[in-house]
């Protein structure tokens, strides 16, 4: 996957009580960005079709600075490392304006089976899908 890039301003219900981003938020924009990043996938029915789904099994994420109300940020997404029964994206969220990082994580998905509940193999046509990206 070559770099996708979100964009993401900070609106007023993003902030918490010390007048910066909640930290939770960034999940979120996070989670946005891979949406966008992956829809062509999700909307050409591959995974519907296959009755399989996306489940976060890890994130580790780094705060780096403070973003507050009306800053825009630009999430920054990118395949990282394909698995046996594994896919790791990378994000890194800066400040449009300073261009000064804010966060950067590693999110670790699989893809499940969604009648069996379990994760699936990375083979074929599915591995492919990633490997395209």
């Amino acid at each position: 996957m070559k770099v996708h890039s979100t964009d993401i301003t900070i609106r007023g219900f993003h902030i918490d009580v010390f007048g910066h981003t909640n930290n939770a938020r960034y999940l979120e924009f996070m989670e946005i960005a891979r949406w966008e990043a992956l829809g062509p996938i999700i909307a050409s029915g591959f995974f519907s079709e296959r009755n399989l789904g996306f489940v976060i099994v890890n994130i580790n994420i780094n705060y780096r600075a403070a973003s507050f109300i009306n800053d825009g940020l630009e999430v920054q997404t990118t395949l990282k490392h394909i698995g046996n029964k594994s896919v790791v994206v990378y994000h890194c969220l800066k400040n449009k304006k300073t261009d000064q990082i804010i966060c950067d994580a590693d999110v670790t998905f699989v893809i499940m089976d969604l009648e069996t509940r379990k994760s699936v193999p990375l083979v074929g046509s599915l591995r492919n899908v990633f490997e395209t990206l």
